[in-house]
């Protein structure tokens, strides 16, 4: 019986993925088959507990049914506890209904006399996590080369749940850490929008010329830093896996002028043009997440505005091609006049992953965020850009195509 005292939930430990095997479920069903097959006893079973409840996670019974997957007995009460709080490795009773601790079980006047044997799961520090039991005719033996296969099956079904818990408080850190990361960054964007609201307000009022200034850098300052908390927030998410994939239809040429106009105040300021260039002849409605083109957009745009200081900025799309799904395959640009990149420079960043930090030779954490995301929707991400004659980066993804009813 795999008995789980992990987070004290073996439910969970049912239904998660761990290694090669997809649950724990799934490795005590291919011992139960393996043993099943080379023992010639009546009973095998496997069972989990939490140190107050026992429950059988896998049985097999080749006659007489003694145990049914699901069932549940008080831990104390069950013989897996007996095998739990042996001090050998292995307990064999060969008759239940006479043995002093087992005769006066309410389980053994249920089932009747048998022999038993229990094997405890345990993980490599010795804490025990389960037992792998035999039910068979009373007096019945288990030989040396059968013992030592359970002895076997118990060693790995302590591997699995040992890795099992390694996941789960993994899981637990991790989320521990985005629900941190994601108070702090609703605080400080309550902060930050409120010192965004009184620049704002005092934009309208009488400034000099030098007070407009700092006004704008303050302004500018805030908006950058608002960017920063939520590329922070969702790459926090994609890191700890809460990203959500969501299909629904949207519109993609309003998206896109709306991703636009966030910068349409800083373009004003530094005499920039703003295009969207839409060579789509069909419908803009696709069926997709927006949300995760939407962040993509904003993070190159962001990235070209802010290394663009005379020219234009540029945000197009094409169709490449459509399928009998229907989908098609769209082609995202953007592209400024800004500083640019050598192509050694931008090839790296296109090909390689980075961490979160900038710093000289790492885009960033937009650029990361947007790979990331683009990865998920099995997109690509290409570009070209020399020094000095500005940059194009291109996103490749295939969108259902919306269909109304007729």
């Amino acid at each position: 019986m795999i008995t789980t005292t992990l987070h004290q939930d073996w439910r969970h430990m049912a239904t998660s993925p761990i290694g090669f095997y997809n649950s724990i479920q799934e490795a005590t069903a291919h011992v139960i088959d393996v043993l099943s097959d080379i023992l010639h006893v009546n009973t095998i079973f496997i069972a989990a507990n939490d140190g107050v409840t026992n429950v059988i996670v896998d049985s097999f019974n080749r006659e007489e049914v003694l145990v049914r997957n699901g069932e549940e007995l008080p831990f104390e009460l069950s013989y897996c506890s007996l095998v739990l709080n042996h001090s050998a490795d292995h307990l064999t009773i060969s008759e239940t209904s006479t043995h002093p601790q087992t005769r006066d079980l309410e389980v053994t006047s249920t089932i009747g006399n048998h022999s038993f044997t229990g094997i405890p799961i345990r993980m490599k520090n010795g804490q025990g996590y389960g037992t792998l039991c035999i039910l068979d005719a009373p007096s019945a033996q288990l030989t040396e080369t059968e013992m030592k296969a359970l002895k076997a099956m118990a060693v790995f079904l302590g591997y699995v749940v040992e890795l099992e818990k390694d996941k789960i408080d993994a899981e637990a850190s991790s989320m521990s850490k985005l629900d941190l990361i994601s108070s702090l960054s609703n605080k400080i964007r309550f902060s930050l929008t409120e010192i965004w609201g009184a620049t704002d307000l005092m934009m309208t009022t009488e400034l000099t010329e030098e007070q407009q200034q700092y006004m704008t850098i303050m302004e500018a300052s805030s908006r950058s830093l608002m960017m920063l908390l939520n590329n922070i927030l969702d790459y926090s998410k994609i890191e700890s896996g809460q990203v959500d994939d969501i299909e629904d239809p949207f519109d993609l040429r309003t998206m896109m002028e709306n991703v636009l106009s966030l910068y349409t105040e800083v373009a004003a300021q530094r005499n920039l043009e703003l295009r969207l260039d839409w060579n789509l002849a069909s419908s803009p409605i696709f069926i997709g997440d927006e949300a995760k083109i939407r962040r993509m957009l904003i993070n190159l745009v962001d990235n070209a505005v802010k290394f663009t200081n005379t020219g234009s900025v540029t945000l197009s799309a094409n169709i490449q091609s459509v399928t009998n799904a229907p989908e098609a395959k769209l082609e995202v640009r953007v592209k400024d006049t800004g500083i640019g990149i050598s192509p050694n420079k931008l090839k790296m960043w296109l090909e390689h992953d980075f961490g979160p930090s900038p710093s000289y030779g790492n885009p960033g954490l937009g650029w990361q965020i947007t790979k990331q995301l683009l990865k998920r929707m099995n997109g690509t991400m290409t570009g070209v850009s020399e020094p000095g004659s500005g940059t194009e980066i291109k996103l490749q993804f295939t969108l259902k195509i919306y269909q109304e009813s007729a």
